[in-house]
């Protein structure tokens, strides 16, 4: 007999921040290594910190305003209260890092990469996960208004008590995908929900979108 099949929940690994030393923020610059470092109401304004390398470090209160973090490294490493129109991080490597109780408009990861994520009590405008390689994240309580996972590979995600307006999986490569916590408004192009999992409810709400995109007429 064969074995029934189970969703995989995320791989989220421990973070536990200790020993921290206060910095400025006028240390954070472009293709600078930083460690163990603790920063408190950070405000920046057009700043260049593409190619930065954060490791086991903490930001608390952090204001962003037209700051570019393209090829950055954030390992090991929590964000919390960060409020910014735009966090603009392509080719980015994020692992084991914690955003939480933030407002980002617009969050561009695309062509990036992605371990063990977790985001929490936050309202996001954009989640573009566009053609990244992602594994082992999880959104909790949090508020989207579009989440673009096209040409992305992602294994192990799950939503906990999540809204998103529009979900788009164009030629997606699901694993392990659970959408059984997330409230969806709309899912453009359907098709690349392969690899995902939904409830029955979530089934009986989308069976005329996915009618449609089937081409079947439902009288």
């Amino acid at each position: 007999m064969a074995t029934e099949q189970r969703t995989r929940p995320p791989k989220i690994d421990s973070l536990a921040l200790s020993g921290l030393d206060d910095f400025d923020a006028d240390v954070l610059a472009a293709f600078e290594t930083i460690e163990f470092g603790r920063f408190t109401d950070v405000e920046l304004d057009s700043a260049d910190l593409s190619g930065i390398t954060l490791t086991d470090c903490e930001l608390t209160t952090v204001a962003l305003e037209d700051v570019e973090w393209g090829g950055s490294r954030i390992f090991d490493t929590a964000l919390t209260a960060v409020n910014a129109p735009r966090m603009s991080l392509p080719r980015a490597f994020v692992r084991n890092v914690r955003i939480a109780g933030s407002r980002i408009g617009a969050f561009d990861l695309f062509e990036g990469k992605v371990r063990s994520l977790v985001i929490s009590d936050s309202k996001l405008g954009l989640v573009n996960l566009r053609g990244s390689d992602v594994r082992d994240v999880v959104f909790r309580d949090c508020l989207i208004d579009e989440l673009d996972l096209s040409e992305a590979t992602v294994a192990r995600m799950s939503f906990e008590n999540c809204r998103v307006a529009s979900l788009e999986v164009l030629h997606a490569a699901l694993s392990d995908v659970d959408l059984r916590g997330l409230d969806i408004d709309t899912i453009r192009h359907p098709d690349g929900l392969r690899g995902a999992t939904i409830d029955s409810d979530q089934v009986v709400r989308f069976a005329a979108h996915f009618a449609a995109h089937l081409g079947v007429r439902v009288e």
